[in-house]
């Protein structure tokens, strides 16, 4: 009788810092967590338009940036960022969106809790989008 494990399946991504990987004079790779994460904040950075042949892909996150920020945009806001998540990254579940408007410094700041599927870990991925003047 054989024994079947279970075995953790590996995430592996290119590190888009194009950092060269010193061992093989490549270029380096995102693991695990850290490519997730790094999809994910691809996702939110990414406006409708941008990627060939696939138009509808990422958050268009841009799109509110001059925007009055209330509670309305807000939530507007979080609900782009759930659905281009759901849409475009498969390997993960959305737990919690959190944006914030500081309008001091002409951002928004958005910090998103998710779930890696395969393995149920639980992550935190923050970034801020930001106006320039």
């Amino acid at each position: 009788m054989a024994i079947i494990t279970a075995v953790e399946q590996a995430h592996i991504d290119l590190d888009f810092g194009f950092n060269i990987n010193p061992n093989v004079g490549d270029i380096g790779r995102q693991k695990n967590v850290n490519a997730i994460r790094q999809s994910v904040l691809n996702i939110l950075k990414t406006n409708h338009g941008e990627r060939p042949f696939n138009p509808l892909f990422g958050a268009n996150l841009r799109s509110f940036l001059f925007e009055n920020i209330d509670g309305i945009s807000i939530v507007a806001i979080a609900d782009a960022i759930e659905t281009a998540i759901k849409n475009d990254e498969p390997r993960v579940k959305v737990l919690n969106v959190v944006v914030k408007s500081n309008s001091d410094n002409n951002e928004v700041d958005i910090t998103l809790t998710i779930e890696i599927i395969s393995t149920g870990n639980t992550i935190t991925v923050s970034t801020a989008l930001e106006r320039i003047r």
